[in-house]
């Protein structure tokens, strides 16, 4: 994968962003103009289908049934065959265009886990390296309700049914694969981060100022002996001419509410409340059908869910597998993005892929 000290060069359709001034970039658009277009989403052809079935052939012949063997794959020994060009556009879009994109049409009813997991993991190998989704070192991670409280700091929102508020995981891409959907509910929605930036600041320059300055984030527990339960980061991040965006009001509450932090101020709980606002009016929403693939710039786009309600026989229960990828060239990153490039671990961790 591309070295960490370089840096993506400009693109056509951007200019250099700088605080105050409203931002130009091809990742800038409103849930309106999406929902009236359809080419954010790339439906998987038969060729491809089958490109992607004889790249899993190939990698079990390797790794055998041993999911864990992926962890050794590289991205330069895989030929995508039909999919080489779509995979292009796909990592174009991500990386210097609208910043997401929905791949539909992988068989989830028709292969094996082992499979499905080998041509997703390829998929985000083009995109990325791999972090862990947490302690435990899952490479894959899993998103289902597992009952636990999304106002407890130690918990994460992936972990329960709860609406989930907008927010970018901690890398630079965030992949996700529908394997099973729930009995209601669970739309995802996903906002362009600069987009939102721009309607902050026509409407409050003064609020958008407030999200430039470092905040507590919570680690949800995730943390080594002897180490801090928080980072510090800014939401809006203005780095060699781009804005870089991380946005996660649910994490920096929870890092506020920790011991020895202070309480939010005023201004920023109202810079919080005009962004959600603003989240709401500019947002796309789309329901996830079984094998779609949304693949999400994290430095560019927010993105939520609603509340669902599961089905009562545990083996039809809504589950997402998840990647998180990081790319250096994907987009200039703060310092303090050094908390989200490593992906969960802890002195114990043992990475693993469980599927």
């Amino acid at each position: 994968m591309p070295d960490d000290s370089r840096l993506p060069a400009p693109v056509p359709g951007r200019v250099s962003a700088e605080p105050g001034k409203l931002v130009t970039d091809p990742a800038v658009w409103t849930g309106d103009e999406m929902a009236a277009r359809n080419d954010w989403i790339y439906t998987l052809s038969d060729d491809e289908i089958a490109a992607l079935g004889d790249i899993a052939k190939q990698v079990r012949a390797t790794i055998g049934d041993d999911a864990d063997g992926l962890l050794t794959l590289n991205s330069s020994e895989i030929d995508l065959g039909a999919f080489r060009a779509p995979m292009a556009e796909v990592f174009h879009q991500i990386k210097d265009g609208r910043g997401f994109q929905l791949v539909r049409g992988l068989p989830v009813a028709d292969w094996d886990r082992l499979d499905l997991a080998i041509a997703y993991w390829v998929i985000g190998l083009q995109i990325g390296s791999p972090l862990s989704n947490n302690p435990d070192g899952d490479m894959i991670g899993h998103v289902t309700d597992m009952g636990l409280d999304y106002e407890n700091p130690n918990h994460r929102g992936y972990q329960t049914s709860a609406h989930m508020l907008f927010h970018t995981d901690q890398c630079d891409v965030v992949s996700l694969l529908c394997l099973q959907t729930s009995m209601s509910g669970g739309s995802s929605r996903i906002v362009s981060a600069p987009a939102v930036h721009n309607e902050m600041l026509k409407q409050n320059p003064d609020l958008v100022a407030e999200l430039t300055a470092d905040m507590f984030w919570t680690k949800h527990g995730e943390v080594a002996t002897g180490e801090d339960p928080w980072y510090r980061m800014a939401v809006f991040n203005y780095l060699d001419g781009y804005l870089t965006t991380a946005g996660g009001y649910k994490h920096i509450e929870k890092g506020h509410a920790l011991p020895g932090n202070p309480p939010l101020t005023k201004a920023q709980k109202d810079a919080f409340a005009l962004m959600a606002k603003i989240n709401e009016e500019l947002h796309l929403s789309m329901n996830f059908e079984i094998g779609d693939i949304q693949i999400l710039n994290s430095h560019v786009t927010m993105h939520s869910r609603t509340a669902y309600e599961d089905w009562p026989e545990a083996e039809k229960r809504r589950r997402l597998w998840r990647l998180w990828l990081r790319n250096a060239d994907i987009r200039p990153r703060p310092e303090t993005f050094k908390h989200r490039i490593s992906g969960i671990q802890t002195p114990e961790t043992v990475l693993r892929v469980n599927i």
